[in-house]
Formats: C-alpha cells, structure tokens, sequence
C-alpha cells in the first residue's frame, strides 16, 4: 500500500508537470513561427495576435521589440496569452528577455520565464480533491510568489505554475531544453528537476536529473526524488528511474516505475521493479517488482507485489516475518483497502512480548491466505479506518497462537501465568473478526477438510483432535478492554465455544501433578460430534460416543467430560468396561519400561441408561430402571439393579432398585474345572473315589451357578464378601434358598502368565483397580434369618445356613428355641443343634450328620456327644439299613 501512495503521488505531479510542459512549449513553437514575419523595426508596447478560424489562438506583448541587421531579435518584458479552444481559460508565459535568430531557428530566453497554465478539468478536479471530503477539507493550491502584479492576477485554484531559466528552442528540431532548475507547482505541490527536454515532435518530455517532487496526499506530506523523468505524450506513460518516495516516516523505492496516464492525465495504471522496497519504521517490505490500477481520480483499486514478497518488523514489542509469492490487494472507489491475497507459501508470524510475561507467538499460513478489511469512517478522524474482518486460509492451512493461563497447586495458591499453545490446522481456514472493537477481535474460527486441533499446556498436559470440520467460538471483552498490544488480536484469547463435526478423535494427556507416584493413563475419545463450552470448560461427544482411559473405557450416545475436574456423565446405551487389575504378585516390564502384573486381566462389563464418573472421588454411578435395570458382568457373573455405584477407593460396589419393591439380581458362576478321570468301578472303588473329593474338593464347586434376588447389595472387594439384604432368594444347581439375609464369600481369583519363558501361577487381586465383583469363584455361602432351603429329595428351615464350596458343604443352624429341621426323602424328619449334609452324585452325599441336641430354654451349656441317625427305606422293593 506504501508502494502504491508513493506512485500515486509521483504520477499525479508528473502527469500535472508534463502537461504544462507540453503546452508551454507548444505555444512557444508556434509564436517562434510568426516572430520573423511581422516584426520589421524597433517598437514599444509591442503587441502581435494570431487567429485561427476566428477565433485568437494567442497574443504576444512585449515592452519593446528589436530587429538587428543580422536577422536576430530581441525582445523584452514578453507575455504571451494563450487561448483555449474549448473554454474560457487562459494561459500566459513571461519572460524578461528572449532572443531568437531567424536564420537558425534558435530561440533563447535569458533569465528567468514563468507560466501559468490552465490545468485540464480532470486534472483540476483530481488537484482539488486530495483529500476525500468525507475525510477532510481540500488542499488549496498556492500560487507562486511573485513580483510582478500582472503575474499575480492570475493565480488561482487551479493554475500550474512552471519557472525555468536558460530556456533554449530549436525549431528545426522542435525541441526546446534548458540545463536550469526547472520548477512546477500547481495545488500545494511542487517539482523540481536539474535540467528538462521537451520533443515537440515526438511529444516526449525529459527531466533529466535530481527530480524532486513534494507535496500533501490525502493530507499527508510526501516527498518523491527520481534520477530522472520522462513522459511520453503518445503513448501516455511516465518513466521514473529509481524513484524514492518519503511520507510521515515511510519510504518506497524501486529500480525503476512506469505510469500509464489516461487522456485527460488521471492515473490509469502503474508498474515498479527492480526490487521495491518499503521501510515505515521498524518495518520493511520487499518485493521483486509491483503493478497497480487506478480509479479516474488516480486513486489505488488493485496492487500486485511479485517476486518472493517478504514482511518483517524489527519491533522489540512484537516482531513480525510474512512471505508469500505474490501479493494482491483490491481497494475501493475512496482507495481504501478491501482485500489482500497472499498466495503461494503464504505465511505470517509474530510474537507478542510484554515485560514480566512470556512471549506469546502467533503464526497463520497456508498455499493462499485472503484478508479482508472493512472500511470505518469514525467522528472526528481524517480518514477512513480499515480494519481486518475476515483472514481466509487455503491449502494446507495452519493457525497457532499462544496463551496465558495460571495454574493452582492442590492447596489453591496460583502460580506465574504458563504458556498453552494452541494449533488449528485443516484444508481450508476462515477466521472472522469483529471490526467495531477498538481493536479488531477474533470472533470464529472455521476448519473445513481433515481438522486437527492441538493443545499444550503447562505441566506437560497435552489434547490432540481431529475431525472433519472445526468451529471456535471467542469471547467478546467488554468495550475498552481489548488486548493493549496494538496487534489487532487479543492478547490472550479466550475460547467461548468449540464444535468438532464428523469422525471426531480426541487423544488427551494429563498434567503430571506434584508428588504423584505416576502419571495418570492417557484417555482417548470418539464421537461424530464434539461440543466444547468454555464457561463450564465441559466437551460433550454426541454420536457413537467413546471415552477410553488406561482399561476403562466408556461408550454412549453421549458423554459429557468435564475437564478441570475429570468428572464424565454419560446418557444412553451406556457400556463401560473396567479391568480389574491383578495383584501385586509376580511382575513383568513392559515395552514402555513399567511394571505390569503378569496374568490375563478380568474385564467387568457394565450398561445402564446413564452413568456419572467422579474423577477425585473415584466412584462412578450407573443408572436404569427396574424394568431396564443397569446391568455389571464379569464372565458368566453379572448382576442387576437400577442403580449400580462403584467406589474405588473404598473398592466397593453398592446394588440398588430405583423403588420400594423393586429388586437386584445377581449370578456367581464358579471357573469351571474339568473334573479328573474318576473309577467306575462298583463297591469300594466307587465309595473310595468319592470320599477322596470330599477330602480334598476336587471338582466340588467346578460349574457351579448361584442366582441371588435381594432388595439391596453391598460388595466389598478387599473382604472380597457380596451382602445381600432385604429379603434373600438363591437359585443354584444343587437348589433353592430363601433368607433374610445373605452373604456370598468369594476366592481369589487364579490367573497364569510367564517371566522369561518360566510358568507362573499368581493370585489375582483387584489391587488399586476397579471392584472386581465376581472375579474368583464362590467360596462360601452364608445365609441368616428365617432360611428356608430346599434340594431334591430333602427340605429344611433354620435361622442360618453354611455352605462351604471347598467341599460341598452345608452347615445348618438355629436356636435353641427354634433348631434346624430338615424333611429328606430318604432320612426322614431331622432335627439337631447343627445339621451337616453335603450335594453331589455319591452315596454319601445323602448323609445328614446331626450334631449335639437342642439346648434347655435359657441354658448356656453345649450340648455335649455326637448323635448319627439312621433310617430304613426301601430301595427298589428291599430294605435298606442305612
């Protein structure tokens, strides 16, 4: 834009100069013409009139004219006023002395000349309006100073005013040159040159050295110095040699320059090159050459910079490095800048630096980079004010800039701001500005194609994303509180809102905090949206929706995270899976050089409609309905309930209907475990192999499945222990129970790995992991409270009941007021303090083995022997003692 201010003005005084030029030294020839025919003897108040057509084309006065022998004249005090054709203006030319010799055609001016020159209406339209009258008031000409009265009578508005000295004409050559100062003026500007020839013939003007223009554009002083000038009146164009333009602090040059003038003078177009140059304080701008257009009042519409442009700012507040190819910029009809495309390897960049604070950098780039502006006329200012509204980025675009935050350390004490870098990347990258704020304030930005947004911040945090398109919303400051930096962007943005559209990923990294024995696990998270607010700094994916942090990982038609604080809410076809993490036993490295538990990791499946997730807290909470209840599975375990809560760091889990009367369901399965190859033989073989099971338990609890119905569950992972209260149902594959109270004891859980190549067995734990609910197998069964249970063959009530899966064992109790009782098919109605049978395909699983008898109302005395009953039943029409 500097460069073309600076060919603007040079075009204008050129164009104005070389007019006057031209007619001064057109009138000059024809005067020359008719001196040697009329003028035959000395005369005073000499005066000669020419007419053409019938009209006076000029008139020449001289104070006295000479004729010499020789043919030579002289004359002195000349005016001569030229008429125009076409209006009623008048231009006049003085001269103190001219002499001219007939005989060689040479006329010679001794002393000074001066004209005033009827400027052409374009040009006197275009010299009274350097400055819009929307932005100020008009520049008046200033007529030259003089001593001469009739010179001064004609000084006006809209004359050019030519003085010269050592003025020689040769009319054979029609050529008229001078090696003076030779000086223009003409509406507050002026030229100077070291010398000018003007070619009648061949309408060509020459300054030749040491040109210097001055004068005001659009209000601004400005100053132009060329090697020399030339203007060729048929082809309407203007050459500069290495022009230099000066104004308020700003310089342009070039190589060379040409203009190309319209008819009536106004700038059509120009061109520079040979390298320009624009220096404006700490600033410079280089290029290998430029082109512009002008409007009919010789203001800028279009400039191209070429060649390798480049844009740098030495400032110390904010340096600054821009490049591209090539440069186009298009103004509008006042000359005020609409838009500016940078193309090919288009890239700007600048750092803000502010005492005490990080620098913040700011970078934005792409194949092609279009910036629009939008012009403001403001009260009381001189000109327009055009302001950035939109910067349009194509072609493997990118947009980075940086910003303050300030952290709190766990006991609430900010630290000094830290930097968090953020970097937007994608096809296509449109940012829109607010043009009214004081300074213009970032607004949106849009990514259109294969988006990536990166963030860093301090503490080694860091969230990756990408996604089809991307859209930034930015909070507008109030009015007066923008950034103070001058740059036209806030200093430290601030992100309103972020929306991510189509195959969204998300890969996040938490910042490691002070004292933590680890980092936190790197989570993960897709969706087909993602919605981003800034004032409660939550992300909510929406479509297909996944949160995967370590081994747990969440899926929903959305989730809800909520950043500062970890928290994560989740509605509709919840599906989360936790691993439950295997004990502290055995260890191998893995390829990131940790530790890591050897064994195969039990994965807990949970649905439900809903979930939150507490992150400090560790407890995570799934919902349903009774009818819908959620629903945690480990195997073939599981359990029902409404409502499903999870403590991790208390390692419980706590099951609960959504109503009064509603109910939870559960189901233990045992591993199962291939029994070994037992004797089929009869008799002691039979009854041999039998007992060796129950002794040692083999193939005791293997398959075994346990269902439970309560009104509430309460698991505790470290007692490894699931409580059921409320009213107690067990189904399982050797029966029925009914209490009001139940609780299911589970094992360990057994899992096997290596360590180099050696077989390992562990014990797996749920260690710092998630409850594992039904890892292991059921270990023992205790049921208390009006226990009711029911096997085939036998049924039996007590106040509670003992079931040891190690050996298939019952244990079966009560009071002394109310004992065990037990109907069997095969022993028939007994009672005792304690009964013991067991379930299985032996004999002696039918055996029921009382112990001691009731004790007297209110004695504390045991009962003392042990009681064995016996009872005859037939067997396949015999009798049987058994």
């Amino acid at each position: 834009m500097l460069a073309g201010a600076a060919v603007l003005l040079l075009v204008v005084l050129v164009g104005f100069l070389s007019y006057g030029r031209y007619k001064a030294a057109k009138t000059w020839q024809n005067l020359m013409k008719h001196a040697g025919v009329h003028i035959t003897h000395e005369t005073d108040g000499f005066t000669y009139s020419q007419s053409l057509q019938g009209r006076t084309a000029f008139t020449l006065h001289a104070a006295k004219a000479i004729q010499h022998e020789d043919d030579k004249w002289s004359l002195h005090d000349v005016v001569v006023t030229l008429y125009s054709k076409t209006t009623t203006g008048v231009d006049h030319i003085y001269a103190s002395d001219i002499e001219y010799d007939n005989k060689t055609g040479v006329a010679s001016v001794l002393g000074e000349v001066n004209m005033d020159l009827q400027a052409p209406g374009a040009l006197a339209a275009g010299g009274a309006h350097l400055q819009h009258p929307a932005v100020g008031t008009p520049v008046a000409a200033k007529p030259a100073v003089r001593g001469d009265a009739k010179k001064a009578a004609v000084d006006n508005d809209h004359i050019i005013h030519v003085r010269t000295s050592g003025l020689v004409y040769v009319r054979k050559l029609a050529v008229a040159a001078t090696d003076q100062e030779v000086e223009f003026r003409y509406a507050g500007m002026q030229c100077v040159a070291k010398g000018a020839e003007f070619d009648s013939g061949e309408s060509f003007l020459h300054l030749l050295a040491n040109v210097v223009l001055t004068g005001d554009v659009n209000g601004a002083p400005m100053t132009v110095h060329a090697v020399k000038a030339d203007l060729d009146r048929q082809s309407n164009t203007v050459a500069l040699v290495q022009p230099v333009a000066e104004s308020q602090g700003r310089t342009a040059k070039a190589a060379s320059a040409l203009i190309h003038l319209r008819n009536d003078g106004s700038v059509e177009r120009g061109e520079a090159g040979g390298g320009v140059a624009v220096d404006a304080g700490t600033r410079h701008i280089t290029a290998a050459a430029f082109a512009g257009t002008f409007n009919a009042d010789s203001l800028p519409q279009t400039s191209k910079l070429t060649g390798g442009v480049v844009v740098t700012d030495t400032d110390a507040a904010r340096p600054l490095r821009a490049q591209a190819s090539e440069m186009d910029a298009t103004f509008n009809a006042l000359g005020n800048p609409v838009s500016v495309l940078a193309i090919d390897g288009a890239q700007v960049a600048f750092t803000d630096r502010k005492p005490g604070t990080p620098d913040l950098a700011r970078e934005i780039r792409g194949d092609r980079v279009l910036s629009t502006f939008k012009p403001e006329f403001r009260a009381g200012a001189r000109k327009a004010i055009s302001r950035v509204s939109e910067i349009h980025a194509m072609g493997s675009a990118m947009v980075r800039g940086d910003s303050l935050v300030t952290a709190a350390d766990s006991h609430g004490t900010a630290h000094a701001p830290e930097l968090k870098s953020t970097q937007m990347s994608a096809d296509d990258l449109r940012a829109e500005f607010d043009p009214a704020a004081q300074s213009s304030e970032l607004k949106q930005v849009l990514g259109v194609g294969r988006t990536r947004l990166e963030q860093d911040a301090p503490g080694g945090a860091k969230q990756t994303s990408s996604a089809d398109s991307t859209e930034i919303e930015f909070a507008m400051r109030p009015s007066g509180k923008s950034g103070q930096s001058g740059s036209g962007l806030d200093d430290n943005l601030q992100i309103s809102s972020a929306t991510q559209s189509g195959h969204v990923l998300i890969h996040s990294r938490a910042a490691v905090k002070a004292g933590a024995k680890a980092p936190e696990p790197d989570s993960d998270a897709s969706a087909m949206r993602a919605v981003y607010e800034g004032a409660t700094q939550k992300l909510t994916l929406t479509g297909a929706a996944r949160f995967t942090q370590g081994e747990t990982s969440l899926t929903a038609t959305s989730i809800t995270l909520d950043q500062p604080t970890g928290d994560a809410d989740a509605v509709g076809s919840v599906l989360a899976t936790m691993a439950s993490a295997p004990g502290t036993g055995a260890a191998k490295t893995t390829a990131a050089g940790a530790a890591k538990p050897v064994g195969a990791t039990a994965m807990t499946h949970v649905s439900a409609d809903r979930a939150h997730l507490v992150h400090a807290a560790q407890t995570a909470e799934f919902r349903g309905t009774d009818a819908h209840p959620a629903r945690l599975w480990q195997g073939a375990s599981q359990v029902q309930a409404a409502t499903l809560f999870f403590d991790q760091k208390r390692r419980s889990l706590a099951a609960r209907p959504a109503v009064a009367g509603g109910l939870v369901h559960a189901v233990f399965a045992s591993d199962s475990q291939a029994p070994g190859k037992d004797s089929q033989t009869s008799g002691k073989g039979v009854t041999a192999n039998c007992e060796a099971k129950h002794a040692t338990g083999a193939g005791s609890s293997a398959g075994q499945v346990v269902g439970v119905t309560s009104a509430a569950m309460e698991y505790d992972d470290i007692a490894r222990e699931a409580t059921f209260t409320g009213g107690v149902r067990m189904d399982g594959t050797r029966g029925q129970a009914r209490s009001q109270r139940g609780v299911v004891f589970l094992s360990t859980a057994k899992a096997t790995g290596s360590v180099a190549g050696a077989s390992t067995t562990v014990a797996a734990d749920s260690g710092a992991g998630q409850p594992s609910p039904f890892g292991g197998t059921v270990r023992e069964i205790v049921l208390s409270g009006d226990v009711w249970v029911s096997q085939p063959g036998r049924t039996g009530t007590g106040e509670q009941l003992v079931y040891t899966a190690a050996d298939a064992s019952y244990v079966f109790t009560g009071t002394p007021a109310k004992p065990p009782h037990m109907v069997d098919a095969q022993q028939g109605n007994v009672t005792g303090a304690t009964l013991v049978f067991h379930s299985g395909a032996c004999a002696s699983d039918s055996t029921i083995v009382v112990t001691g008898a009731p004790a007297a109302a209110g004695s504390a005395k045991a009962p003392h022997g042990r009681v064995r009953t016996e009872t005859e039943v037939k067997q396949n029409g015999t009798e049987v003692r058994q």
